[in-house]
């Protein structure tokens, strides 16, 4: 398949280290005959890769919306592939109506005993047709990615947003016309915790019964680093409704297969942006503005901090006297622990009130958010209210527009790691007010932003220089962000003790 409709499709195909690892789990949960007793039909089946040494071919199904992937798997079928010709078409599952199945299948679907010995066994696509970019303005909706199936106008209303996606419109479906069914399905995992999935979890009647999960990058044709899930579900039926679990927990297998451990995840909690809405209250005097968007490991990029209120459809935070200290709890939270693939789908959540009588915290995230690389802001686009020192304290030749935040961090206790930060990033500005003593069209109101963009400046993209050419400066850089992930270390802790993240 092209990769320009590969990619939009959502097509990603199953590793046989995974699909092995499945099988696995279908066994401990069906038993050791699970193929013999029950019906397998994979519905989503591309080339067939999760069917791939099953033994029972009587009991196999195998569909796709692509007739080239059917003609793929009945050519396998004469090389030995163990499937039945028959029991091998093309369907689009999203599309068209379950009368055109095979009748053998349709049997089986039509009877109640016989139904509830199926598998839906899939790997569906994932594709869907808003992401973070389109948010912050920097990519284009994918048009009728979801749209152009019939699913998606019969569960727009079941599923909110999450209607958006193919995967949940697969589940959706599957759930609502073979139910009482079982479905073993690979998948992104924001539909256990993502906010946009809510309504998701409220109509998806299903019991889980076990699973797993693996690296992303392990999958062809996937970008971007976090877990899919192997979840086996029992559908609900008349007389048997499940609600979905607020925890589920699942064994977390690494890039070589073995287990590591295993990983929880929660929904029905209350996230960190409804606990910072509290704190923001419009103000006149604000100081700065903070981007943030959704409540997880993936939205690396935010939160920011600006001078000016952006224009892209996310929330902004206005910083003001009154609520600093809040905007930098949330800030240091999200940011001091590093993403990796295990929690990208870790939900940022409302915290306990233990962190207000913890000053030392409190001041941990103020000076953390301070000389952090997404504190953007600039003096180029107003006033500089985020400057930590006095003039004497740095040798500025002149005055600064602002000190608001040296005069508030007057009389402040600092632990001795957040000191070095501090005692850093003094050193910091003032070898650069040192080197600007002479220029007159370098501005004494210079932000970290600003500083570090003199000394590293831009490629012809605009990008920022990763490095400088003075080694001084690169010295200076590096001991503040090494005193900075020493910090970030400190602040972690807190950020599960207070109920901002769950293990």
């Amino acid at each position: 398949m092209e990769k320009t409709l590969r990619e939009r499709r959502g097509a990603f195909f199953t590793p046989a280290i995974w699909a092995d690892k499945s099988k696995a789990y279908l066994e401990k949960v069906f038993g050791a005959d699970w193929q013999d007793e029950y019906y397998i039909w994979d519905c989503a089946a591309g080339t067939g890769n999760l069917l791939a040494g099953l033994a029972n071919k009587d009991n196999l199904w195998a569909s796709d919306i692509d007739a080239g992937s059917i003609n793929t798997i009945r050519e396998l079928i004469g090389g030995g592939f163990n499937l039945l010709p028959n029991h091998v078409f093309q369907f689009d599952f999203l599309n068209d109506d379950l009368k055109k199945l095979p009748a053998e299948l349709q049997n089986i679907i039509g009877d109640p005993e016989k139904r509830r010995k199926l598998i839906v066994y899939i790997n569906p696509p994932y594709a869907e047709a808003t992401s973070t970019k389109v948010i912050i303005g920097t990519g284009k909706s994918k048009l009728s990615v979801s749209t152009q199936y019939a699913s998606h106008a019969e569960y727009k209303e079941t599923l909110g947003k999450a209607s958006n996606e193919i995967f949940s419109l697969f589940m959706m479906r599957i759930a609502d016309k073979l139910a009482g069914a079982h479905l073993a399905v690979f998948s992104k995992l924001k539909y256990i915790n993502a906010s946009n999935f809510a309504k998701f979890r409220e109509n998806f009647s299903a019991q889980f019964q076990k699973g797993f999960i693996c690296p992303s990058v392990t999958f062809d044709n996937v970008s971007g680093k976090f877990p899919i899930g192997f979840l086996i579900w029992r559908l609900s039926h008349n007389g048997y409704e499940f609600k979905f679990p607020k925890t589920i927990s699942l064994d977390v297998f690494n890039h070589d297969g073995k287990c590591s451990g295993r990983k929880s995840f929660y929904n029905k909690q209350k996230y960190i942006n409804r606990w910072i809405k509290e704190y923001d209250i419009y103000q006149t005097d604000t100081i700065g503005f903070m981007g943030n968007y959704g409540a997880d490991f993936l939205r690396t990029h935010q939160p920011y901090i600006t001078v000016n209120e952006g224009t892209h459809h996310i929330n902004y935070f206005g910083f003001h006297r009154k609520n600093i200290i809040e905007g930098c709890i949330y800030f240091a939270v999200r940011l001091c622990i590093e993403p990796a693939w295990i929690n990208d789908r870790d939900q940022f959540l409302y915290p306990n009130d233990n962190y207000k009588t913890d000053t030392e915290f409190r001041h941990d995230c103020l000076a953390f958010t301070l000389f952090h690389g997404q504190n953007r802001i600039s003096c180029t686009g107003g006033v500089n209210h985020w400057i930590p020192f006095a003039e004497k304290d740095v040798d500025a030749k002149e005055k600064f527009a602002s000190n608001f935040m040296s005069s508030f961090l007057k009389g402040k206790t600092f632990s001795e790691e957040a000191s070095a930060v501090l005692s850093a990033g003094k050193a910091l500005w003032k070898y650069f007010h040192d080197k600007i003593k002479d220029n007159k069209t370098i501005s004494v109101n210079a932000s970290f932003y600003d500083i570090r963009e003199y000394f590293q400046g831009r490629k012809e993209s605009g990008i920022m220089n990763v490095k400088s050419a003075d080694k001084d400066y690169n010295g200076l850089i590096k001991t503040l962000r090494d005193a900075l992930k020493v910090l970030a270390k400190k602040i972690e802790p807190k950020v599960y003790e207070y109920g901002f993240l769950k293990e």
